[in-house]
This record gives structure tokens, sequence and C-alpha cells, in this order.
């Protein structure tokens, strides 16, 4: 329950510092929204998890460990081949957030030369 919590008071955060990375990288408004709603809405719903690359690579979406992460029970070894981990899940919390800001600061600090 108290992963659950801190998993969706932390979804806010993680989805706004990864739109501030892509802001600074994209440098457009309209498609900086429609590249951020793409890759954190529409993006994990096109691997499916039935197949070992799709599943890894859905896996590290931040919607998909958001979902592993506010589930309070165990998956269901028969519904799924391949399921996320708890830590993995956090992980991709972490990395994602890190990654779009070590990339921002980067770009603001290679275009200040």
């Amino acid at each position: 329950m108290f992963r659950a919590l801190v998993a969706s008071a932390l979804l806010a955060p993680v989805c706004a510092l990864i739109g501030l990375g892509l802001g600074v990288l994209i440098r457009h408004s309209a498609a900086t929204v429609l590249t951020g709603a793409f890759t954190l809405l529409m993006l994990p719903t096109l691997f499916s998890r039935s197949e070992r690359w799709s599943a890894d690579i859905n896996h590290a979406m931040p919607a998909t460990a958001w979902k592993r992460l506010v589930q309070n029970w165990p998956p269901d070894p028969e519904s799924l081949a391949y399921t996320a981990t708890v830590p993995g899940s956090w992980i991709v919390y972490v990395l994602w957030p890190l990654t779009a800001v070590a990339l921002a600061v980067a770009v603001v600090r290679h275009s200040d030369v």
C-alpha cells in the first residue's frame, strides 16, 4: 500500500522532469507536448508483453513501471510470460528523469558556450 502511494505521488514529478528534458531538447512547445504525450502514454501500448524483446522495452516505460508499482497483488504467472519486477520499476522511475535532466543540463551548457 505504501509503495503504491509513493509511486503515485512521484508520477507527476517524474513526468514533469521528463517533459522538461524533452522541452529543452526540442525547444518547440507544440512538438514537445506531442512528443511527451506520445512517449509517456502511447509508446507503451505499442509493445506487447508476450515476447521477451518487446516486454523489455515495455517495462522500460514510466507508465508501465507505475502500473507495476501500484499493483498490490503478485502478477499472474499464467496470464503473461514476462512481467516487470518491482526493483526494475523503481530503477525506471529514477533513470528516466535523471537522464532527461542530465541531457537538458548538457544541452543548456553547450548552447551557452
